[in-house]
């Protein structure tokens, strides 16, 4: 297990944790960031070819707040978790956007991004 932690000074005196190699190994790559008792997991998945024929850079995004990271659990009508939000729509395409041109333009291969938050304490927000 080649377990990977880089930590990261704020001017505030907060500290950001990223740890990657001990979650998510089926993943082509995966991080938990940890920010107090804020705790976001990150998985991309990629597919080792293009499909033939695409012109263009197949990204998904999906980032998605459960109700349990907070310490809530749906109940009465709404049993399970529904649509992604307004709010969690918003930051799948900020990430979408800051990803983009990392990639080269002759890349068309799917890939897949997922970001879990896992726990919110209420004083870090992980959203806008």
């Amino acid at each position: 297990m080649n377990v990977i932690t880089k930590k990261v000074q704020l001017p505030d005196g907060r500290t950001i944790t990223i740890e990657t190699g001990k979650v998510a190994k089926q993943a082509d790559g995966a991080a938990v960031l940890r920010m107090g008792n804020t705790v976001l997991l990150a998985t991309v998945c990629a597919a080792k070819d293009a499909v033939p024929g695409t012109d263009f850079m197949p990204l998904q995004v999906d980032y998605r707040e459960q109700y349990s990271s907070a310490g809530r659990f749906p109940g009465g009508f709404t049993k399970r978790e529904g649509k992604a939000s307004d709010s969690e729509i918003l930051i799948s395409r900020l990430i979408d956007r800051a990803l983009r041109p990392l990639f080269p333009s002759n890349y068309h291969a799917e890939v897949y991004v997922q970001v879990m938050l896992l726990s919110a304490d209420g004083v870090d927000q992980p959203m806008l």
